[in-house]
């Protein structure tokens, strides 16, 4: 019901019972946070978010304070912005003081708060941090020392993760953040998604890097450094693009790294298309065979999804479709059948794959993805790293000549584009299957999303007599509930599922550039969509490269690679 209060002696019309910071900010009011996310029960913890109410003593926190008809609301009286200031001062008490080299100078909330509270000075003095960094995890680093205790991750990690790899230990203030037992990420749960990092204000969460490692590979004549850029990377720079470029960022980028010393350059779409086309072909088997005890086929191309399954639900390992994911059937395909045709030694090139994804980091030390002695993937870039490394080497993306990528790999498919969000390679590998089992040529392909979004997310394709049914979630809690509840009704009517471990895919991918919000995803949706129009394929078998890999060689998960070609 819509109410009237007063804020800073001025009258606004709000709903009475919604959070006072929510219809504050509706109206323009900035308010400070550092525990608060939309989308979660508020906590008051890190209390930067108080305001003044005529009649309450104290200031209260409006995260978590419900509007009342009539209340009288002071947000930036002296009382309010001396607490605030406080607040920002003691956090800064036994922070480190690294700014110059942090990771995230410039980027860091809690530096922009202390702009922000005119904080020009260290008031307060306690004992620095005394627990070491630990990079144990081939994906997240974690350095406590930066830690504010604002429980964005521990929670992020518990409610949208169910995997709580970190958590709170110890009381008052010996409170920490850390993993069971003080042992290392690598030994934890940890599925390596990354979520954590998007949600650490400041530097406490960072992902391994591996620019270093990929500086020294173009600085060393030997190496023939091959790039291997994916869709969904490519949206998420056009995203940041400001000039009219946006239409040819895939060429400016092919131009950057090219500069940088690439020796190539090339789309992982071709792998995408063919990682559909395989997850296609396993479905169409297991509709035909008899035996249905291992539908539905569940999507195998997120790694954070396969390490969660492999900890958590065992039993949902052999619906797991055996396909290498589209990142490490580029490297196979780049180290293996490139490397033959021209000639090269496959220890002579250095793969790396530039990604929106941090546990792509964790997939390329799979054993089963290095062949004798030689990794598939070498080093994986996120997003975040591409710009780091393009603006260490001073290039600009909106100011560089354009350069298409290298043949053969160079071209995706609109199936490939639509890997890059969540729902998108359900419908690839709908159009794939259709293509496959032979719908008859007076039957079109349809596939039709529910318009509302709280609908559960599944759709029906019809296939001359029969009916497959397609569903996909993001994010683990989603999959937990989705996958139990179609086990607890004994439903027979879904064959495929696709699962991305992160909120709306990779499109909310936790290598993508730092972002509190869940908007970001829907925005990259909307480019992919541009894409997916302009190119030259829609489905994944048109591509006739790809289509061609496809029909010579396997790209299936554990068989062995002693000499296919």
């Amino acid at each position: 019901m819509e109410c009237k209060i007063e804020v800073n002696h001025k009258t606004l019309k709000v709903q009475e019972g919604e959070s006072l910071l929510s219809a504050l900010r509706q109206h323009g009011f900035k308010i400070p946070t550092m525990c608060h996310m939309n989308r979660f029960s508020p906590t008051g913890a890190c209390r930067l978010c108080v305001v003044e109410v005529e009649g309450k003593s104290d200031l209260i926190t409006s995260c978590s304070f419900p509007v009342e008809a009539g209340m009288k609301v002071q947000t930036n009286s002296q009382r309010v912005i001396k607490a605030r200031k406080s607040l920002v001062e003691l956090l800064l008490s036994d922070h480190p003081d690294d700014c110059l080299y942090c990771q995230r100078n410039g980027h860091c909330e809690l530096q922009w708060l202390a702009a922000e509270m005119n904080v020009k000075e260290r008031k307060y003095f306690a004992g620095k941090q005394k627990d070491n960094p630990d990079y144990s995890s081939t994906s997240v680093a974690r350095d406590p020392a930066k830690c504010v205790l604002c429980s964005r991750c521990v929670r992020i990690c518990e409610e949208v993760q169910r995997v709580t790899a970190i958590d709170f230990i110890s009381r008052g203030t010996r409170t920490k953040v850390n993993s069971a037992f003080h042992k290392g990420l690598n030994v934890s749960s940890c599925i390596h998604c990354g979520q954590c990092i998007q949600v650490c204000p400041t530097a406490a969460l960072t992902d391994i890097s591996h620019l270093e490692k990929v500086n020294a590979a173009l600085g060393n004549k030997k190496k023939q450094v091959m790039f291997v850029i994916s869709p969904a990377a490519i949206v998420s720079v056009t995203e940041l693009i400001q000039s009219k470029s946006k239409n040819k960022v895939r060429a400016r980028l092919t131009a950057a790294l090219k500069r940088l010393g690439a020796s190539k350059v090339f789309d992982s779409g071709t792998a995408a298309d063919i990682h559909v086309m395989e997850e296609a072909r396993q479905l169409a088997e297991l509709i035909r065979s008899k035996d249905k005890k291992d539908l539905p086929l569940i999507s195998s191309c997120c790694p954070s999804w396969i390490r969660y399954a492999e900890g958590f639900k065992p039993q949902l390992t052999q619906h797991i479709a055996k396909v290498k994911s589209p990142g490490h059937i580029a490297g196979s395909l780049i180290k293996l059948n490139y490397a033959r045709e021209h000639d090269v030694a496959m220890e002579d090139i250095y793969t790396v794959s530039v990604t929106p994804c941090v546990a792509k980091k964790y997939e390329a030390s799979w054993e089963e993805n290095t062949h004798k002695g030689v990794s598939e993937v070498d080093a994986v870039l996120t997003v975040r790293e591409l710009f780091l490394l393009l603006r260490s080497f001073g290039l600009n993306l909106e100011q560089i000549e354009e350069e298409e990528m290298d043949a053969p790999y160079n071209h995706s498919s609109a199936a490939a584009i639509k890997l890059g969000y969540s729902g998108g390679k359900a419908e690839s590998v709908a159009q794939e299957l259709f293509n496959i089992m032979g719908g008859s040529k007076k039957e079109a392909f349809r596939f039709m999303q529910p318009k509302s979004i709280t609908s559960k997310r599944e759709t029906k394709v019809k296939i001359g007599k029969t009916q497959v049914g397609f569903a996909w979630v993001s994010s683990i809690a989603e999959a937990e509930d989705y996958l139990n509840e179609l086990g607890e009704s004994k439903r027979d009517d879904i064959h495929y599922i696709e699962v991305m471990a992160c909120l709306g895919g990779c499109a909310g991918g936790g290598g993508q550039p730092i972002s509190r919000g869940f908007e970001q995803p829907k925005a990259r949706k909307k480019i992919s969509v541009e894409m997916e129009k302009k190119a030259a394929w829609q489905k994944a078998s048109g591509n006739t490269m790809a289509a061609d890999l496809f029909e010579r060689f396997s790209f299936r998960q554990n068989e062995i690679w002693e000499d296919p070609f």
